[in-house]
């Protein structure tokens, strides 16, 4: 048992030691970590950092102050103020995000996940242990900058430890990061603690009932051990009930407090708010109330406090106690006093905040000056103290009008800080009928947003129908009603049939505010959606081309083309256009990581992990779905926060075992969170995977509730295979109406891939005269096309013809062919099918083999490797796939090993393109 002395509290603490000291050790051989301790209030996390830190000189170690929670990007300043000196090694991007992060330049505000990189740059350029205790007090923006750091560490030799006491709101802020939780003093453990803290004699039965009843934790042992009375030690007075231990601590330090002189209380209440500040405003404050260091004497006979300013209190509870127990007259004299004694102009968010608890009434003075520190905290990229700020600001404003307003503008800022519950409850706290026309649509816009986001019921159904009538109350502001609008589009096509609102209604809220104007995006996105969904192919094709055309301009802001990304991949869906959206997921992805954009990243790659299935590109798809995995633990997604259905569209062709449960399964799922979208790529994946395995009748069934004959519109893609699923059924008359609409979409689209499609279905319903130059020009059109899936089919489909025409030959080659191709991608269900064709005639198909272990690359080495291959450089990897240098530097050297090879450019010749 380690026995550290009273000071340190760590007794009976070998387990945590042992396991710290293994950390270390693996961090001299170059592997980093991140460990939480988590616990109570006084179970000892603090002295378990002080022994980390006493193993390893030379720590970046801090603090979180509860203080300095609302001020952005706080205690990452001071985490890494140490290596600011070296910041011009950072990426041009990273540095001036971290500038305007840390208040050392002016600039737009800067991305979450740039700050994240800049920091994780630093912080692993050098072995290095690094504590943060009181994590659960940092502000929110460097605690998820932090985590961030924490979940990308790999191999640089770096231990980040944080203590955190699970008191915060975010309970997922360290998914991803290894837990350790610390308990309560096993009672040997806790027994030796309190006879080394006891002076005199010690009833060992009591000493063991109070191990029992504090639950073994330290604070509560050391307090009892140096307040208890001789007879109470010795059994011969009760103990105090109910003993202090968790959430009575507090309790316990605040009655203490109460025994202590006016000034010594003034004093300590003024330390406490003052906590974070400068030493000479707070001494400054003191001989305004009349008191000063000096009447901390009784304080520091009870060891609460130490020092002279800035005073240490013994443990955070101690602070918060003192602070909690004042009268709320006393806590705004403190503050009062602060803010007066407050005058640099680098802390003048801090002087607002002070003037705000001063405050005894509604004051539009200070409620302005908070609005212009909300403005400070918004140009930082500080959104969830920028809504901080707003929302008090809002209390304090005389004005019924201009308080409505205020609030808008704090959910508006919740919202964009990700948390939406908080806006919901702003706006809900509003006074609607306060709102002027345009602040009405700011608040249905960010309503519409937060239901969503928040997994409010029906959310999603109605956010459409929000987005609508947000455009309404912005009137005669034609910018704010289109934003409102093209925001309603996006909510429709996710929530698609059901969803509050059709398309036709949107479209008539889109056409008065269409342009045609080329500068004009957002005109032309709403000519291109109202054109499709008015007139169908006949007549929305040349404005929807108009609007890709805008979309893919190379000139157009990164900032921009994010937002309105998922229109352009839409409209591209509808005329078929696949390599402008091969273009731009391509540039999408690029603007994301060199913005930052980690959000906008992961849908991305859901994007592009979805196009490539629907391409039947499946490797493709693979590499976008594992860099959307990367993503999302980055961001703080774990492994057990994903949904075995994410893209039933990739899976369907591969036919996993347990498919045929899970995916109707998700049907529920999707139909109960109104993702209509979803819903219908679903049924679509599984009318897919019903071809591939020959169940046309259930093909034709699925597919008859997603396409709209008569009336090709959104899924007009779906009709090749319905086409075919109803032949093979025998439905020739859906078949015919089925290619009837896919010859009207397919020749307004005009690409080779829909023409090749219409060829392919209408081969299928072709006599023997027609049908072979019907599918031979298939596949020559498809052979010049991005769908390596549809190539693969049309071949299959066309040696199955053959074989049944008894042309073995042809039809060997043709289906040869096409198991190759469906192999190539592990297109398992169809290579199936291809299989028993060529079994038919007489051949022996063997299954692919398995590769060996040691030559497969993981998700993250080939990432690596193949941006190796292209000639980037460790530190553009590193920028790219949100790791640092060193980390790429081992994936790479693993990648050289299993590859067999020992230069970048030999990965050329051993990685295909």
């Amino acid at each position: 048992m380690r026995l550290f002395g009273q000071d340190d509290r760590l007794f009976g603490r070998d387990s945590e030691c042992a396991r710290l000291d293994d950390l270390l050790r693996e961090a001299r051989g170059g592997r980093s970590s991140a460990l939480v301790l988590r616990g109570e209030a006084g179970v000892g996390k603090t002295a378990l950092l002080r022994y980390a830190r006493s193993t390893v000189p030379g720590a970046l170690a801090i603090s979180g102050v509860e203080s300095e929670s609302d001020f952005p990007y706080a205690g990452l300043h001071r985490l890494l103020v140490p290596l600011l000196s070296e910041r011009d090694r950072l990426p041009a991007a990273q540095r001036a995000a971290l500038d305007v992060a840390c208040g050392l330049a002016d600039g737009p505000p800067p991305e979450e996940f740039l700050v994240s990189l800049a920091a994780l740059t630093l912080l692993a350029a050098t072995p290095r242990l690094c504590v943060v205790d009181d994590a659960h007090w940092l502000d929110p923006e460097s605690a998820r900058a932090m985590a961030f750091v924490a979940r990308r560490l790999h191999a640089e030799g770096v231990v980040l430890l944080f203590a955190h006491r699970p008191v915060t709101d975010d309970p997922t802020l360290f998914a991803g990061v290894q837990v350790l939780d610390v308990a309560g003093l096993g009672r040997d453990a806790a027994m030796a603690l309190l006879s080394d803290v006891v002076t005199g004699d010690l009833d060992l039965t009591l000493a063991e009932q109070i191990a029992v009843t504090t639950g073994g934790n330290p604070l509560a042992l050391t307090d009892l051990g140096r307040e208890l009375t001789s007879d109470q030690l010795r059994g011969a007075s009760p103990l105090p009930e109910p003993v202090p231990i968790g959430s009575r601590l507090e309790a316990h330090y605040s009655a203490r407090v109460r025994t202590y002189p006016e000034a010594t209380r003034t004093w300590l209440v003024l330390a406490a708010a003052g906590a974070g500040g400068r030493v000479e405003q707070l001494l400054t404050a003191a001989r305004l109330l009349g008191t000063g260091p000096e009447d901390a004497a009784p304080a520091e006979a009870d060891r609460l406090v130490s020092g002279l300013p800035p005073v240490d209190f013994r443990h955070p509870l101690v602070r918060s106690a003192i602070y909690g127990d004042a009268g709320p007259a006393q806590r705004r004299a403190v503050h009062d006093a602060l803010a007066t004694a407050t005058t640099e102009p680098a802390d003048v968010d801090r002087r607002a905040w002070h003037l705000a608890a001063a405050a005894v009434a509604p004051d539009e003075t200070v409620a302005a000056e908070l609005e212009r520190s909300a403005d400070r905290a918004g140009a930082r990229g500080g959104h969830t103290a920028r809504a901080g700020f707003l929302s008090r600001a809002a209390e304090l404003t005389p004005d019924s009008t201009a308080r409505a307003g205020r609030r808008v503008q704090a959910a508006g800022a919740a919202m964009v800080a990700g948390a939406p519950a908080r806006a919901l409850l702003l706006l809900d706290d509003t006074d609607e009928s306060r709102l002027t026309r345009p602040q009405r649509g700011d608040a249905l816009l960010t309503r519409a947003n937060a239901s969503v986001n928040a997994g409010v019921p029906h959310g999603l159904r109605d956010a459409a129908a929000m987005c609508l009538a947000a455009a309404r109350a912005f009137g005669a502001d034609r910018d704010r009603a289109r934003v409102a609008v093209i925001q309603a589009i996006q909510h429709a096509t996710t929530a698609e049939h059901l969803g509050s609102v059709t398309d036709p209604e949107i479209a008539v809220a889109a056409r008065p505010l269409a342009g045609d104007d080329p500068a004009d995006l957002d005109g032309l996105l709403l000519a291109g959606y109202a054109a499709f969904i008015t007139d169908g192919f006949a007549g929305g094709v040349p404005p929807l081309r108009r609007a890709i055309a805008a979309i893919a301009d190379p000139a157009l802001p990164d900032e921009t083309l994010l937002t309105r990304f998922i229109l352009g991949i839409n409209f591209c869906n509808m005329v078929w256009d696949d390599p402008t959206k091969h273009f731009l997921i391509q540039r999408a992805e690029a603007a994301a990581r060199r913005t930052g954009a980690l959000h906008s990243l992961d849908i991305v790659h859901f994007i592009g992990a979805m196009t490539g299935a629907f391409l039947g590109r499946l490797n493709d798809a693979d590499r976008h779905d594992a860099a959307g995995q990367r993503v999302r633990r980055a961001i703080g997604i774990t492994a057990e926060q994903e949904q075995v259905w994410r893209h039933p569209e990739l899976v369907s062709w591969r036919n996993p075992a347990g498919l045929r449960e899970t995916l109707p399964h998700a049907l529920g799922v999707f139909e109960m969170l109104h993702l209509g979208g979803m819903h219908a790529v679903t049924r679509l994946s599984l009318a897919v995977l019903d071809n591939a395995v020959g169940d046309y009748a259930a093909a034709r069934d699925g597919l008859l509730g997603i396409v709209d004959l008569g009336r090709p519109l959104r899924y007009a893609w779906a009709l090749p295979d319905l086409v075919e699923a109803a032949v093979r059924s025998g439905d020739r008359q859906t078949a015919e109406r089925a290619c009837a609409d896919l010859d009207l979409a397919a020749r307004a689209g005009g690409t080779p891939r829909a023409l090749g499609l219409l060829d392919r279905s209408r081969a299928l319903l072709s006599g023997p005269g027609e049908a072979e130059d019907l599918y031979l020009a298939a596949i020559d059109r498809l052979d010049d096309t991005l769908s390596h899936g549809d190539l693969a089919r049309a071949r299959l489909l066309y040696g199955e013809w053959l074989r049944r025409r008894r042309r073995r030959r042809d039809a060997r080659d043709q289906l040869t062919t096409a198991l190759e191709m469906f192999e190539e991608v592990r297109a398992d269900a169809f290579a199936a099918r291809a299989g028993q064709e060529l079994g038919a005639l007489g051949e022996s198909v063997r299954p692919a083999g398995p590769v060996a272990d040691d030559t497969i690359l993981t998700p993250q080495e080939a990432a690596v490797a193949i941006l190796a291959r292209a000639g980037e450089t460790n530190a553009e990897i590193a920028a790219q796939l949100f790791l640092s240098a060193n980390t790429v530097d081992y994936h790479l050297r693993k990648v050289f090993r299993k590859l067999g090879v020992t230069s970048r450019r030999q990965l050329r010749d051993v990685l295909p393109d």
